[in-house]
Order: structure tokens, then C-alpha cells, then sequence
């Protein structure tokens, strides 16, 4: 892999995994229209994941690091309990316990949609939760989210092992309809994929001692993805702050036509 096909799929990733587009289809669909194959290599998710991760690290230092402590607090004594911090601790522990229960069970079967049609469908279908999802929510604390909200959320991330359904697109739209204000639902949408994506990354360690990794291109590939992580992290909650949550379905909309129509017409 070159460094500019690695610095490409960087950036994809980096854009697509906050920006509620789906990453996981919109590497596909990169693969599809620029020819470079139908499977990569397994590095290329570790590299990837790693720079995203940092990114949400960076933005949300301040709710990591409050999350720690609430739930260190918490664990010793019950006024610890009481914290904002303890609760948005269990609220992504929570919301993680579906999301791993349905990635592990149902992830081979998913994988089977990583195709440029099945993609395009899921799209679509992001789009329309896009679309309907409300703008704004009343709830700005932790402690206003039930754990039953943070299992729905937990469930939607799940479902995003789709190739093509967003997980934040998902996960924020159905912390919206259970109230949360858009900054809110980011947060916790982002924190639930710090924890899940963290785990996915020490598992998949160990499969990386038998693959051949190219450094150039995995620098390559972290460093995009920080980047361009970074600035979708905080254009999204510029957006969900005016309630332009929506925005995006038009596109998935007409990224998912084009794609169904090119592969119709390359059956032909």
C-alpha cells in the first residue's frame, strides 16, 4: 500500500466516523470507485481506529477525564455516586454491554453486506433516520439519561456493524429522541466508542503479529485520521449546537443513488 492510498483512507476514516456518513461504508465505496481491491488489510482498521481515538481523546479530554474519576469515586463511596462524572461513566459502560453482545454475535453475518449494494441500501436508510431524527433535545447533564437510554444507544451502535449505518449518525439520533440535547448525545456517542473501539483495538493486537505491517503507510493513515477526526469532531457539534443534525441525509441520499445505479449498470 502507498502512502497516498494509506493518506486517502486516512482521511476517509477520519470524516466519516463522527460525521453520522458511516465509515465502514464509505471505505468500501473508496475501495469500489478508485479500483484498490474488495478487503483490507487488517492494519489498515488499527491504524485508522488509533487516530480517530486520539481525536475524540483530544476533544473530550475533559469528559474522559471526568468519567475516570466519577467512576473511581463512585466504585469507594456513595456520595461518589452522586457525581455527574460517576453517571456518565455508567452511562457508557451501559450502552457498551449491547454493543459488544450484538458486534460479536452478529458481525460475520454483517460482513457478508460489504458490498457497494448492500452499502448504498444502509445508506439510504441512514439517511432517513437522519432526517427524522429531532433537532434538539432539553437534557445537557448526565445525570437527566436513564440507563434504559444508554441501552437503546448501546443498541443502535451495535446494529452499526452494518456496513453502511452510521454509528453516530444512529447512536446520536436515538439519544435524541430520548431528549438528550445534541451536544449531549455527541458526547456520550463518542465516549461509548472510545470504550468500544479501545477493546476492538487490544483484541485485534494480537492478529497483527502475523501480518505484514508497512510503517510508512500506517503513520500515514493515523496521522489523516487524527486530523481529519479532529475537525469533524468539532464541526458536528457546531452543527447539532443549531440543529442541523440533518444535513447530511441529502448527500447519503444521493451517494447511495449514484452507487446503485453505477452497479446496475456494471451488471449490464
Amino acid at each position: 500500500m502507498s502512502v497516498f492510498q494509506a493518506t486517502i483512507l486516512g482521511i476517509v476514516q477520519g470524516l466519516t466516523e463522527f460525521l453520522p456518513i458511516s465509515s465502514s461504508g464509505h471505505l468500501v465505496l473508496a475501495n469500489y470507485y478508485l479500483g484498490w481491491g474488495d478487503s483490507l488489510p487488517l492494519y489498515v482498521d488499527i491504524a485508522t481506529n488509533t487516530g480517530t481515538l486520539l481525536a475524540v481523546l483530544v476533544v473530550l479530554r475533559n469528559d474522559v477525564w471526568s468519567a475516570l474519576r466519577g467512576a473511581a469515586a463512585g466504585l469507594v463511596s456513595a456520595a461518589g455516586r452522586t457525581r455527574e462524572g460517576w453517571h456518565l461513566a455508567l452511562l457508557v459502560v451501559v450502552g457498551s454491554v449491547p454493543t459488544v453482545a450484538i458486534g460479536l454475535s452478529l458481525r460475520p453475518i454483517f460482513e457478508r453486506l460489504n458490498a457497494p449494494g448492500p452499502v448504498a441500501i444502509a445508506l439510504a436508510t441512514t439517511g432517513v433516520i437522519l432526517w427524522f431524527a429531532p433537532k434538539v433535545g432539553s437534557k445537557n447533564r448526565p445525570s437527566e439519561i436513564g440507563l434504559g437510554a444508554a441501552l437503546v444507544a448501546g443498541v443502535a451502535q451495535g446494529l452499526a456493524v452494518i456496513p453502511g449505518v452510521s454509528r453516530s449518525g444512529t447512536t446520536i439520533s436515538s439519544l435524541l429522541w430520548l431528549g438528550a440535547s445534541g451536544t449531549l448525545a455527541a458526547r456520550i456517542s463518542f465516549l461509548m466508542y472510545l470504550l468500544v473501539s479501545t477493546g476492538v483495538a487490544i483484541l485485534g493486537i494480537g492478529e497483527l503479529r502475523s501480518a505484514p505491517l508497512e510503517l510508512a503507510p500506517i503513520a500515514a493513515m493515523a496521522l489523516a485520521s487524527f486530523i481529519t477526526g479532529y475537525i469533524a469532531i468539532l464541526w458536528l457539534f457546531r452543527l447539532l449546537r443549531r440543529g442541523q443534525f440533518r444535513l447530511f441525509a441529502p448527500y447519503l441520499w444521493l451517494v447511495a443513488a449514484i452507487t446503485l445505479v453505477h452497479v446496475g449498470l456494471s451488471r449490464v
